[in-house]
């Protein structure tokens, strides 16, 4: 049974992370998995997590549909989909710190990776075929970090916020994109056994927090300067894997 302070704090963690991801269109499972994490163990915050993307997902991809990049929300959901089940393993297998300790190391990454001044769009990326080859790679690591810890926005962020791009096409792609992670991250999860009515039930309660922080977040985006759009985001998640990183460390 967890104590009162533990279920409050592991609400506030989804409430902040539900904010960021209403604002960005990513960096829910960024922020909510290392911090909620501080009071409950991966195995469960990570199952909980994925649950309650699937379910707010479902609504994002049918809204933001006419702004989404769908040709590349289709490269890196293949990635994504053959690489998902080797994360999963990999969160059977390691210990809880180790994953915590993980999991901040790739948010501090992804973080850094994406705080790089922005290129123009499709510089870099070479003729159509390396394009692709590209976004399959990033797809097959937000793959392992989806199945590891639920948290496939470093690559595929920091990928996008490498290049100029409408905040709007951002965001949109995101939130669809992440959609797709929370329905094979769930699949992954329930043939490993990590999803049970605990879980279940955690979702349920987590869901109105993530709903309520998330339409606040909206309201900010329509509302917030675009310069505000990557600083505002990075700002946040570096100070989550930080506090993750130096709780297990110290």
């Amino acid at each position: 049974m967890m104590a009162p302070a533990d279920l409050a704090g592991a609400g506030l963690a989804i409430f902040v992370a539900g904010l960021l991801r209403g604002f960005t269109g990513f960096g829910f499972a960024l922020a909510a998995v290392p911090l909620a994490g501080l009071v409950l163990p991966p195995a469960m915050i990570v199952p909980v997590v994925m649950l309650t993307q699937l379910v707010i997902g479902s609504a994002d991809a049918v809204r933001e549909r006419r702004a989404v990049d769908w040709r590349l929300v289709g490269w890196l959901t293949l990635g994504l989909a053959i690489a998902t089940p080797l994360g999963t393993w990999a969160l059977v297998a390691l210990p809880g710190d180790i994953t915590r300790i993980v999991i901040a190391c790739i948010v501090l990454l992804g973080a850094a990776a994406a705080w790089r001044p922005p290129r123009a769009e499709g510089a870099g990326e070479g003729g159509l075929l390396h394009a692709r080859i590209t976004r399959l790679g990033v797809g097959l690591v937000a793959g392992l970090f989806t199945g590891l810890a639920a948290m496939p926005g470093p690559p595929v962020v920091a990928y996008m916020l490498a290049a100029e791009r409408d905040p709007r096409i951002i965001r949109a792609t995101l939130m669809v994109f992440f959609f797709f992670t929370a329905v094979t991250g769930c699949a992954s999860a329930w043939f490993a056994g990590l999803i049970g009515w605990p879980e279940l039930v955690m979702s349920a309660a987590a869901l109105p927090l993530v709903v309520g922080g998330s339409a606040i977040g909206a309201a900010g985006f329509r509302r917030a300067d675009a310069r505000h759009y990557r600083p505002a985001a990075l700002v946040v998640l570096i100070g989550a894997a930080a506090v993750t990183l130096l709780r297990e460390i110290l």
